[in-house]
């Protein structure tokens, strides 16, 4: 016969295990987690990159975690064309309090060499516990954001976006104009442009040297519905610059960091995010580009005896 001891408790060396070890979890509802992300350039909230890249910041939210339960996010870029992943992968670890939060990661974005515009999507896994840097690729997640048909985790980084410009008398399509004035209509040709995004053409006439005539012509918003196009500008020539040969010097801005003002002259937004200008065609020394206005100088000298 056994003696009976009433204030002793027996327990299972499982329970008496799991005592010892620490806090209990229960097994995560895979299927109950989700997650939902949205992706942008940190430095203008928009999915496009320069041909420079940047740093996106993607914004996550989830549901169906375990409060206090440790997870790692690894977020890294897919190339949709090729299906394959780019770049290291960038893995935050976190303890919600809830099950369901948001939190926010920045990973890098290359810069194109290429001569096209490259694609990218953030693909996010979602990892159980704290993970070593050697086991973020080769972990089975728990919950997997990698969907290339969502525009909302989709980047762009753009190829070289340029332009280029031509400018003739707008009466007769040559490169002189009558003393009495007229209108030099300058052609841009762009290429590689983002259809559906917002710019700013805008210009001024030069003379050769460089010196601006206070004559200016602009676009302000400009959206084009395809990459490569062409549009004109029409700079107003008044009487009284007979003599002289005028150049229009042209470029292409984010719109968002720009003002044209009444006058026609453009400034940079205070503050603006840094590449204002995209492109310009600053050639002031092509023929292409010059129109002279009624005889010029050199052809007034008289012959010499």
């Amino acid at each position: 016969m056994h003696d009976y001891c009433p204030h002793v408790r027996i327990v299972s060396v499982a329970a008496l295990l799991a005592v010892l070890s620490g806090p209990v979890f229960a097994q995560a509802d895979v299927d109950a987690i989700t997650l939902t992300a949205a992706a942008i350039d940190t430095l203008d909230d928009n999915r496009f990159f320069t041909r420079l890249g940047g740093t996106a910041r993607t914004d996550v939210t989830y549901e169906g975690l375990e409060a206090g339960r440790a997870y790692t996010l690894v977020a890294q870029l897919l190339n949709p064309a090729t299906g394959e992943r780019d770049g290291e992968p960038v893995p935050v670890t976190f303890t919600p309090d809830l099950a369901s939060g948001t939190l926010s990661l920045e990973l890098p974005v290359p810069q194109n060499r290429t001569p096209f515009n490259i694609d990218y999507v953030v693909a996010l896994d979602l990892l159980d516990g704290e993970r070593a840097t050697a086991d973020l690729v080769s972990a089975e997640p728990l919950a997997r954001l990698e969907d290339t048909s969502d525009l909302s985790t989709a980047l762009q980084v753009h190829a070289i976006q340029s332009i280029s410009v031509t400018a003739v008398d707008a009466a007769d399509g040559d490169h002189r104009m009558s003393g009495q004035g007229g209108t030099i209509r300058a052609t841009i040709e762009h290429v590689n442009l983002v259809e559906g995004y917002h710019y700013t053409i805008w210009g001024q006439l030069l003379t050769p040297s460089g010196q601006s005539t206070g004559i200016f012509a602009s676009v302000a918003e400009y959206v084009p519905t395809t990459k490569n196009a062409t549009l004109t500008l029409d700079f107003p020539v008044p009487e009284g610059r007979d003599g002289t040969s005028l150049v229009p010097s042209i470029g292409l801005y984010h719109q968002n960091r720009v003002a044209v003002h009444e006058d026609g002259s453009l400034t940079w937004l205070p503050e603006a995010k840094q590449p204002v200008m995209i492109g310009s065609d600053p050639n002031v020394g092509d023929p292409a580009k010059i129109v002279e206005i009624g005889i010029p100088f050199e052809d007034t000298t008289p012959p010499s005896q």
